[in-house]
């Protein structure tokens, strides 16, 4: 299978996006199709065996849709020009009236060049759309403006009084204003995402014929050697041959201190280099980059569908033709009555504009994109908005220990003795292998001499010769030395040093748990006297220790059977089965790639402070989410009956009907800076 991402033009409404997507469905040899009202864009996994691009390009064509993004100037000036002539129809209209015959020709003229040119795009796609059996926001406008434009003419050849030629000319620019509004909201909506994606420079500095060329960044391959300069942005992901600096990572991971680098560290396309300058060889580039990650990953969450996205679908897979059925019988209901036929047409105009399904289908994507945008900026990745919806419903947070709650690698937590001998006593810990040794040596942070006679002896320490002294690590036991600490050291057998190894808690586990405010678990393949110590310093009470990646998943599936919504919080390859079978699964990015890959959300920050903000934001998003669809329901249940019984007319209907769809994006705008 393949997949496949195509601009699509002429989309207006959440029925717009469900037409093309069932188009796209319908082409042999597609698996599935994923289409956003807001990026304008359709993701369809296929068989290029059997579907060719061109032939799902041709199915969105044939629906009445285009294969190309529309620019926000493409809506603004059809719009500009349509009011133009609407203002000048409504500021003639007192000094020529309504039966000045050579005056309405000319209003004729000019409605005809409306709907001929920048309205256009509304007819075409209603006639393409009714040719195949679809309903959607441009049938409402067509109908309306239609019938105006229609009765209008009759009144031209004497059959009816009045003209409505400067009310359809005002539908359409109203409409088209609010359609250039939606667009730039849009814009806005994606600037985090495009942020990020024009973080990567275009050149990199390339290691060629013993000289540093700058090159194009697309021209990069794995393994190349590249220089990076003070104040550059870094090019590609990979490790340092050789230098070292300080990187801000702050648009990965949300950070704000920059992150000290020397030879072996890992850098990240995008981030920005500090006052060093260092040589690095590529590991990944492009699209695999981390920074390229984070761009697919957003589109593909900003393009997926939450649970109350599809209850709007379904709504306006059935709301056009409720309305238009509404429209005609306001329409005979009127006449019946024996008012006018120009007061009844105006309210089944009103009915037709009133109703457009705009502010309904942009109520869940816009919260949807504007959020994800948001969390991307916090070093947070959500697969899909299904993913935030669930984790704004947790209800228990379980979570790990090793590498979630702890740093994951053994540091030395305490010290006692003469610091002038740690450096002969890390030596020795560097030719050893005990899994503790790499502890020591890193507590010592500095250049390390030699070791002569290295000797260790098995499940006791190890010894050495180090600039003329006889040094020895391990257990006080072995040392004959007195001390509650693991590790002790004697030089030419007296006494030096002792120090504790263990893995220690992160600084923002505490503060994390506390800000989840929700029940919390911890789930840990360690003993138990480890796991409550660990538990008692980050504030949790429930804790089940020397559990088997097994037992974990048993446990998860024990509390969702009690009716328990449960995210799951771990960075191991030991936790993927816990992470799968969790509502929710987040997964720091520091740990294992199974890990990451199973789990919903990705915490680039690699630390609970950024899964609270994960739940943070899924909260306060769902809540927009749900304000958007009321007041597009609201909307539609104040004005269509205000409409059908004659208090409000086509040019109002058209006025609020824009409106209606900007207030959700301005609603959903407002997660940018909403404080978690």
């Amino acid at each position: 299978m393949k997949t496949l991402t195509i601009p699509v033009g002429g989309m207006t409404c959440s029925a717009c996006q469900g037409h093309v997507q069932h188009a796209l469905e319908e082409v042999p040899g597609v698996q599935s199709a994923s289409v956003s009202l807001l990026t304008n864009e359709a993701t369809v996994v296929f068989d290029p065996a059997i579907a060719a691009p061109a032939a799902l390009v041709a199915a969105i064509i044939d629906n009445g849709y285009e294969a190309v993004v529309h620019e926000e100037a493409d809506h603004v000036r059809p719009a500009a020009i349509s009011i133009a002539i609407g203002l000048v129809m409504m500021a003639a209209m007192p000094f020529v009236g309504h039966a000045n015959a050579p005056w309405n020709w000319v209003q004729f003229a000019l409605t005809v060049y409306v709907m001929a040119g920048p309205g256009r795009l509304y007819y075409v796609k209603a006639f393409n759309g009714l040719r195949h059996g679809n309903t959607d926001m441009s049938t409402l406008i067509t109908l309306g403006t239609g019938a105006a434009f229609a009765y209008s003419l009759a009144a031209l050849a004497g059959l009816v009084h009045d003209v409505y030629f400067e009310a359809v000319v005002f539908i359409l620019g109203l409409v088209l204003a609010g359609r250039a509004m939606e667009s730039r909201a849009r814009h806005q909506t994606a600037e985090a995402i495009r942020k990020l994606a024009q973080l990567a420079p275009a050149t990199a500095w390339l290691r060629r014929d013993d000289a540093w060329v700058a090159v194009p960044v697309d021209t990069v391959a794995l393994g190349d050697r590249l220089l990076v300069k003070p104040s550059e942005r870094i090019p590609v992901d990979g490790t340092l041959d050789s230098g070292t600096s300080t990187v801000d990572e702050s648009m990965l991971t949300g950070e704000p201190l920059a992150v000290a680098k020397a030879t072996g560290a890992h850098v990240s396309a995008g981030t920005l280099n500090g006052a060093g300058s260092f040589e690095m060889r590529a590991t990944a580039v492009g699209a695999g980059t981390m920074l390229g990650q984070i761009v697919r990953m957003t589109r593909e969450a900003q393009s997926s569908k939450a649970p109350l996205q599809r209850l709007a679908d379904r709504i306006s897979a059935i709301f056009v033709p409720v309305v238009v059925s509404l429209s005609i019988l306001t329409f005979a209901i009127w006449t019946l009555q024996g008012r006018e036929v120009a007061f009844a047409l105006q309210a089944a105009v009103a009915v037709l504009i009133i109703a457009c399904p705009c502010a309904m289908g942009l109520a869940v994507p816009a919260a949807v994109m504007v959020a994800t945008g948001r969390a991307a900026g916090l070093g947070v990745l959500f697969k899909g908005g299904e993913a935030m919806e669930r984790l704004s419903r947790v209800d228990v947070a379980v979570l790990d220990k090793t590498g979630t709650l702890t740093e994951g690698r053994p540091a030395v937590t305490r010290f006692e003795g003469d610091r002038q001998w740690l450096r002969s006593v890390a030596a020795v810990e560097q030719a050893s292998e005990h899994p503790l040794a790499q502890a020591v040596v890193a507590y010592a942070a500095t250049p390390l001499p030699a070791v002569a006679n290295f000797l260790a002896t098995p499940g006791q320490g190890a010894e050495g010769l180090v600039e003329g002294h006889h040094v020895k690590v391990g257990r006080g036991t072995w040392l004959n030395v007195e001390t509650d600490l693991p590790i002790a050291a004697t030089v030419d057998g007296q006494y030096a040093l002792a120090l504790d190894v263990d893995d220690p808690v992160k600084a923002t586990s505490a503060a994390g748990v506390q800000r989840l405010a929700l029940r919390t678990i911890m789930l840990t393949g360690d003993r138990s006297a480890t796991a409550q110590r660990i538990a008692a310093a980050v504030g949790i009470t429930e804790v089940h220790a020397g559990l088997l990646p097994a037992e974990k998943l048993a446990f998860i599936v024990t509390l969702q059977k009690q009716g328990h919504v449960v995210a799951m919080i771990g960075d191991g390859v030991n936790d993927a089965p816990a992470l799968a079978q969790a509502d929710v699964g987040l997964a720091m990015a520091t740990g294992s790639d199974i890990a990451a890959e199973t789990a919903a959300v990705t915490l680039l920050r690699p630390d609970l402070l950024a899964a609270a903000d994960a739940f943070a934001i899924a909260r306060v998003t769902v809540r927009v989410m749900r304000q958007n669809l009321f007041w597009a329901f609201v909307y539609n249940a104040i004005g269509i009956p205000l409409a059908a019984f004659g208090h409000l007319n086509p040019i109002l209907a058209s006025a609020a009907m824009a409106l209606s769809s900007v207030s959700v994006l301005a609603n959903s705008l407002r997660l940018r800076s909403t404080k978690l």
